[in-house]
């Protein structure tokens, strides 16, 4: 005699609540599936304006190369948010411009405005700026007046330097070191001072002036002078006068 097995009936309640499980989990799938389109469609759309347009850059480049700051030098623009993008200014132009005042050296933020969509945004970039300068050539102790030997000329980002860096090896020629410089190290205005250029016991020119007249004559100088200093001068019958050196072996006496 064969078994029979008979399948118990499920309650209505029971069947009720997986059908309507079935139908929330359809419904989850279908939103998710909503999402995922949505999304891809607005990442799709980002990347489409994810980027300043050619032109805007190229106009970038164009107003930067037109700076008196860089006039002469190689530039290269870096711009630090290359995802940045703008919004459309339809009907209008996009201008170019930065704040009064602003140097377009290193970073900077350039602006673009679109008067005819009203809107405004700053795009940061990083404007570097290649060309000759001066470095030690050696090593340089303090207080060395300077000569051609001490110096060199060499290229690079003068963005990264002292606004102050030589970019001639004469403007240093002949000035002392006001501090021990490396080799390689660059050497900027501030590093420098005037040497003198009389010496106590040197032969001097004197330049008198007066109202309404000047007469030359010649004496010795009494004390060491840079130009611009005062030094004490004897003339050759022994009378003692101050003056202004001007430049080498050169002093003005002013009797006024």
């Amino acid at each position: 005699m064969g078994l029979i097995v008979k399948r118990a009936a499920v309650p209505a309640p029971a069947q009720a609540s997986k059908s309507r499980a079935h139908s929330l989990e359809r419904t989850i799938k279908f939103k998710l599936i909503v999402s995922i389109c949505f999304v891809s469609s607005f990442l799709g759309i980002a990347q489409q304006s994810m980027a300043l347009p050619p032109e805007t850059e190229a106009g970038i480049k164009q107003f930067v190369m037109k700076s008196p700051s860089v006039f002469g030098l190689k530039t290269e623009i870096e711009f630090l948010e290359p995802a940045m993008g703008i919004a459309s200014c339809q009907g209008g132009t996009v201008e170019i411009t930065v704040p009064p005042g602003v140097r377009l050296w290193g970073r900077v933020g350039i602006q673009l405005r679109c008067a005819k969509a009203a809107w405004l945004i700053n795009v940061p970039v990083y404007i570097h700026a290649y060309g000759s300068y001066v470095v030690a050539a050696k090593y340089i102790p303090m207080g060395k007046k300077l000569d051609s030997g001490d110096l060199k000329m060499i290229e690079g980002d003068l963005t990264t330097l002292s606004d102050d860096v030589l970019r001639t090896p004469k403007d240093g020629i002949d000035k002392a070191i006001t501090r021990s410089l490396q080799m390689g190290a660059s050497v900027g205005l501030n590093d420098l001072r005037q040497t003198a250029v009389i010496r106590n016991g040197d032969p001097v020119r004197i330049q008198l002036t007066g109202k309404d007249f000047q007469v030359s004559g010649e004496g010795v100088a009494q004390s060491d002078g840079m130009v611009n200093d005062m030094v004490r001068i004897r003339l050759n019958d022994g009378q003692m006068l101050q003056g202004r050196v001007i430049r080498a072996g050169v002093v003005v006496v002013n009797l006024e």
